[in-house]
C-alpha cells in the first residue's frame, strides 16, 4: 500500500506543507517534527555569448533551412524543347479536355495516328484522319470556326498532332488544340476506349 506522505509546492522563498492528516502548514525551508527535511538548491546558468568571426568579403552562414523542393504540377508532361515551328500552336492537357467535353461545348476529335494504331487503341468518339491525308480529310469540314481537338501519338514535342495541327491552321481553322495526352492518360482521366489490351 502508497501513501502520501509530503506533498510541497515551493513559492520563493516560503514553502506550503501538507501533510498525512491534510493539515496545511507554511513555513520556510526547514527541519520538522517528523524528522523530514527538505531543501531546495537553485542553479542559474548564464549562456557565454557566442562570438563569430568573420573575414571580410566573405558572407555569413545562413542558419536558415533550406526549404523543401516543390513538385511539379505535371511531371509526366512531355513539352516542346525543339519545334520552333509549332510554338504558336494551342495546346491542353488530358484534365482540361476532360473539362471541356463536361462543359458542353462542339468540337471535332481527329485522331491523327496512324490506322494501324488507331486500331489497336482510341478513344470512343475519335474519329481517325492519318496525319499524310489530313489535307483531304478537312475538305469535309466546312466551319473553318468551330473547335477542332487533334491527339496524335506520344512523343516528345507531339511532333505528329502538331503537324497536323499546323496544317489545318494554315488552311484557314483558327480553333485547332492539340491535346498533349495519349489514350491511356485519357483513360485515366475517365474517358471510355477500345483497346486489345486493357488499361484499367
Amino acid at each position: 500500500m502508497f501513501r502520501l506522505v509530503t506533498k510541497s509546492i515551493v513559492n520563493n522563498a516560503n514553502r506550503v506543507l501538507v501533510n498525512n492528516n491534510g493539515n496545511i502548514r507554511s513555513g520556510i525551508i526547514g527541519s520538522f517534527s517528523n524528522n523530514y527535511s527538505t531543501t531546495t538548491t537553485t542553479t542559474t546558468t548564464v549562456a557565454e555569448p557566442k562570438v563569430i568571426e568573420r573575414t571580410p568579403g566573405v558572407a555569413a552562414p545562413n542558419k536558415r533551412a533550406t526549404p523543401p523542393k516543390v513538385p511539379k504540377r505535371r511531371p509526366d508532361k512531355i513539352r516542346s524543347i525543339k519545334y520552333e515551328q509549332y510554338s504558336g500552336i494551342p495546346r491542353i492537357a488530358a484534365k482540361g479536355f476532360f473539362r471541356i467535353t463536361t462543359k458542353g461545348f462542339d468540337y471535332y476529335f481527329l485522331d491523327v495516328r496512324s490506322s494501324e494504331n488507331f486500331a489497336k487503341e482510341s478513344v470512343v468518339g475519335a474519329v481517325n484522319h492519318p496525319v499524310e491525308k489530313i489535307e483531304e480529310s478537312m475538305k469535309e469540314l466546312h466551319d473553318k470556326s468551330s473547335l477542332i481537338m487533334v491527339m496524335g501519338e506520344k512523343e516528345r514535342g507531339w511532333p505528329q498532332a502538331c503537324e497536323a495541327a499546323l496544317k489545318l491552321q494554315n488552311n484557314g481553322f483558327k480553333n485547332v488544340i492539340v491535346i498533349e495526352a495519349s489514350v491511356q492518360d485519357l483513360v485515366e482521366k475517365g474517358f471510355f476506349y477500345t483497346s486489345e489490351k486493357d488499361f484499367i
